[in-house]
């Protein structure tokens, strides 16, 4: 997730101070990620808002018929319509 999703090897920063942070956030991002994939995989039932804040909720609401258009006419399996 780190190689592939975040990209950490393409990082070009001038100083190990930078280069610390900007790993330490990918290294969120990337769990972040893992565990959504697996709890996709396992309970893809769950409310999106047991993972996610309400704002993003919205936002990936917003972004959603941008990247994943193909899942818009699926509201059956919608997760962002159960919040809870």
């Amino acid at each position: 997730m780190l190689k592939s999703g975040c990209r950490i090897e393409a990082h070009q920063h001038r100083t190990a101070q930078r280069l610390a942070r900007a790993i330490a956030i990918d290294a969120v991002i990337a769990w972040r990620a893992m565990l959504l994939a697996l709890l996709g995989r396992e309970v893809p039932e769950m409310p999106a808002a047991w993972v996610f804040s309400p704002q993003e909720c919205r936002l990936l609401e917003t972004l959603q018929p941008l990247v994943a258009p193909a899942t818009m006419g699926n509201k059956k399996n919608s997760a962002w319509e159960s919040r809870s």
